[in-house]
């Protein structure tokens, strides 16, 4: 996981990437990565605005830290279902890393509308993932790296 600047609209988004492409056949090889996704996946699944049937499937994602890369893993059926209900331009199960530009198509990378959605669950605390409840420690790591020092 990473910092990222979005340029949208004439300003910049504070945003997260990730390193590795996560879910259906990704590499899912960074554990940090993959815990971001799945933290997201049992964040959205405690947010009242989640649809329920969105909600039943959120809730079997486990932070495990580990994606098969396949249709069973639970993580891969969020991912599906989540970017099919909101005519993601790429329903493909898989999250990618974001490049230059930000962008697929029109629609932000994947991993770019998940940040979004985070920020606004937690506005008051955005960016700093450390500080939103349940963050995972490799997360939380990543998000304290991003810090300057000097």
């Amino acid at each position: 996981m990473k910092a990222y600047l979005h340029a949208d609209a004439g300003h910049f988004d504070f945003q997260w990437n990730i390193d590795c492409s996560v879910g259906k056949g990704g590499q899912n090889n960074l554990r940090a990565d993959v815990l971001y996704i799945q933290w997201y996946y049992q964040l959205a699944a405690n947010q009242v605005e989640t649809p329920p049937d969105r909600k039943a499937i959120y809730k079997q994602v486990g932070l495990t830290g580990m994606c098969n890369g396949t249709d069973a893993d639970p993580l891969v059926r969020a991912i599906t279902l989540h970017q099919r209900s909101i005519n993601h331009p790429q329903v493909d199960g898989r999250v990618s890393v974001a490049t230059a530009g930000g962008k697929v198509g029109a629609s932000a990378f994947f991993v770019l509308r998940i940040g979004a959605r985070i920020a606004n669950m937690y506005p008051e605390l955005w960016p700093r993932l450390e500080k939103i409840p349940g963050c995972p420690a490799e997360v939380a790591q990543a998000s304290r790296l991003a810090i300057p020092h000097v």
